[in-house]
């Protein structure tokens, strides 16, 4: 599957299960030996983060769309 196709499918999912999502995949990323190391002040970013999210469950996120914009910038 390309990326593009990737993020056809991704765009196709509800708000809640992107930040879902997008938070799942910093966690794995927070225990990927493989992966560049965080700096504490990063990690701790993250976990306060995920936190927040896995109380809020049903607080909106952010989009893509909005994602890419501010990346675009």
């Amino acid at each position: 599957m390309t990326k593009a196709a990737l993020l056809d499918e991704l765009e196709q999912l509800s708000p809640r299960e992107r930040l879902e999502l997008a938070y799942g995949l910093l966690d794995s990323v927070l225990h990927d030996e493989s992966a560049p190391p965080l700096s504490d002040a990063h990690r701790r970013e993250l976990r306060e983060r995920l936190a927040h999210h896995r109380s809020n469950p049903d607080e909106p996120g952010v989009t893509l769309d909005a994602i890419r914009r501010r990346l675009a910038q």
